[in-house]
């Protein structure tokens, strides 16, 4: 296990954590890039030149070791740092406070025992899965706006962006030993590393076929197109045990909801916007769509190096979900 992952929550801590008024610096503005960047590097230094002033002990709280981080640590800390980039302090705490968070995590799990740490490394692989599967939806996603393809241009910019960027729009799947009676088998390669497990994809109760055809008929056979290197395990979608116990993200469109969730959730169920269609007007709406896109395709050729669309608005650099 890679204790030094973070979490999602991770870089973005609550401010509650440590006091920013006792940090005199100003803020400075880091994009997640840079932000990424300075942060390996700062680990770096304090594995190595910085290791004997002071290491963070991972099995101590936060708050019983503040104070000594900030007065001892973090002034050598921020010169080596400003040699090369404008950073502040109260960013090289945030990072600091970010990898203490993930290995004091991991050291509390190890205390509870074999079985704890187990479970925590199921969730950290299912995690993973889920990252990998966002960005490979995007890049699919991207690839097909690209190729003006009429099924992804029909639904708004918006609404794909933030279904392929939330986690919770995306089935999770788990690592499961497998059993004689799951046969509902959807694709298969050779399991090399695990001939008896498989990935166990679960269907949430409250996705609709809308979505489910928009993600797994639209945008999944064109991850596969995309894919270098075949899956090594099988994979089995789990329609019968749908799991009811999670919640779709805040705002999610009506179009996204199934009927039982619409009522439960007190939205209407009319005037349920349809994307997806197959009629026989089909050729007409993709003859204004295809007029539609090279106007704008003309109208953008100048910037075509420096901008992009639809999904590629979004920033796929993934840490840990």
């Amino acid at each position: 296990m890679d204790s030094d992952q973070e979490s999602t929550s991770s870089s973005s801590s609550s401010s509650s954590t440590y006091s920013s008024s006792s940090l005199s610096d100003n803020a400075i503005h880091l994009n997640q890039n840079m932000y990424r960047t300075i942060k390996k590097e700062v680990f770096i230094w304090v594995d190595s030149e910085l290791k004997n002033i002071y290491e963070i002990d991972s099995e101590r709280t936060w708050l019983e070791q503040k104070e000594t981080i900030i007065t001892k640590l973090l002034p050598p800390l921020y010169k080596l740092v400003n040699k090369k980039y404008n950073v502040s302090n109260s960013d090289i705490l945030k990072m600091l406070h970010g990898r203490w968070r993930s290995r004091h995590r991991v050291s509390n799990i190890k205390k509870q025992g074999d079985d704890k740490v187990k479970m925590d490394r199921r969730r950290l692989k299912k995690n993973s899965r889920t990252m990998d599967k966002k960005k490979r939806r995007a890049q699919a996603a991207n690839y097909l706006i690209e190729n003006n393809d009429k099924y992804i241009r029909r639904y708004p910019e918006k609404e794909l962006v933030r279904i392929l960027k939330e986690s919770g729009y995306h089935s999770e799947e788990w690592e499961e030993t497998d059993s004689d009676e799951e046969n509902d088998i959807i694709g298969e390669e050779s399991a090399v590393k695990e001939k008896t497990m498989s990935i166990h994809i679960y269907e949430t109760w409250w996705r609709s076929f809308a979505l489910q055809r928009l993600l797994h008929d639209r945008i999944d056979p064109t991850v596969e197109k995309l894919r270098k290197k075949p899956r090594i395990l099988k994979i089995k979608r789990v329609q019968r045990c749908k799991t009811t116990t999670s919640m779709p993200p805040v705002d999610t469109p009506n179009w996204c909801l199934t009927d039982e969730a619409l009522k439960r959730f007190n939205r209407s169920t009319n005037e349920i916007p349809t994307y997806d269609y197959n009629t026989d007007q089909d050729e007409e709406s993709d003859e204004y769509h295809n007029d539609e896109y090279e106007n704008k395709k003309i109208k953008n050729k100048k910037n075509k190096k420096s901008k992009k669309r639809g999904v590629i608005l979004i920033n796929w650099h993934f840490y840990t979900n």
